[in-house]
């Protein structure tokens, strides 16, 4: 009896996790690659619709068994901000990113959480206040083949809302309360970067059971109209996190290629975010 009430027991905790696993998907993997900046300084949609047929022909030669249809064009432009705490970098040392995006007259706030362990970024909880708020899991790809998953959750931010302490920060997103930040301490724009980010996309191919689609991404820091950061990227979704074997295997053989283009790759390979702190470095101690 009582190994029949045990096993009773266990199946309920199964049922539990997998329920619980079924509620918070991963329904995004994103592929990125940083690119030479110096090739799209002139004439960009041109430049990445040559990197596009470069990379058609090396999927070819490498056995890609699907094509990759149409062509980069211009998508957004908007201006991009990180904030965080000058000196301490409170937010980036927990593991969390705090970012502002605006374009035209449309304000946004993004909170992420990123790990390296899936289920530790699912069980943080990044929820927002505004009824809007739109909250995902995803997988980032990065050379040579890391694994980051994040958690995040984007929502509209008034005109008048000002970020200055980050007392602003448990506003916007109450559940950042339980990481007690010292609420009265400044909260500033990270390196007094203000970044133009100008957005390409419309290739994408049919991996099976999901879709891959393209984007490149241009980023111009302080006014300038010099490219200072240059990234391609292809993003693969599944609302329910039902991600083919198969396609997995199309998505990496892209990865490989792209990775292999060794005249487009940039030789200091990081992520866009590393990139901000690193911009200045004497934002954080």
């Amino acid at each position: 009896m009582m190994t029949w009430l045990r096993l009773g027991l266990i199946g309920l905790l199964v049922s539990a996790a997998g329920t619980a696993q079924a509620a918070d998907p991963l329904t995004g993997k994103e592929y990125k690659v940083l690119l030479d900046p110096a090739k799209f300084q002139a004439q960009p949609v041109a430049t990445a619709n040559t990197f596009l047929s470069e990379l058609r022909t090396r999927l070819t030669a490498a056995g890609f068994d699907r094509t990759v249809d149409g062509s980069f064009a211009v998508d957004k432009v908007r201006t991009v901000r990180y904030y965080d705490s000058p000196g301490s970098c409170r937010l980036n040392n927990l593991g969390y990113s705090f970012r502002e995006r605006v374009e035209g007259t449309e304000r946004e706030i993004n909170l992420k959480f990123r790990s390296d362990s899936q289920s530790t970024a699912a069980n943080t909880d990044v929820s927002g206040s505004h009824g809007d708020a739109e909250t995902k899991l995803e997988a980032d790809i990065t050379p040579p083949f890391k694994w980051v998953y994040s958690h995040s959750t984007t929502e509209p931010l008034s005109a008048t809302k000002n970020l200055n302490i980050l007392d602003d920060v448990v506003d916007l997103f109450p559940p950042t309360e339980d990481l007690n930040l010292p609420s009265q301490e400044a909260l500033s724009i990270v390196g007094a970067l203000s970044i133009t980010e100008r957005t390409y996309d419309g290739p994408q191919s049919d991996l099976g059971q999901q879709d891959a689609e393209f984007d490149l991404t241009l980023w111009y820091a302080n006014g300038s109209s010099t490219v200072a950061n240059a990234e391609v990227s292809f993003k693969v979704e599944d609302k329910d996190g039902d991600f083919t074997a198969k396609v997995d295997q199309r998505s990496k053989l892209i990865f490989d290629t792209i990775r292999g283009m060794t005249g487009w790759v940039s030789t200091s390979p990081t992520t866009k975010t590393q990139w901000v702190y690193q911009y200045q470095p004497n934002f954080c101690n």
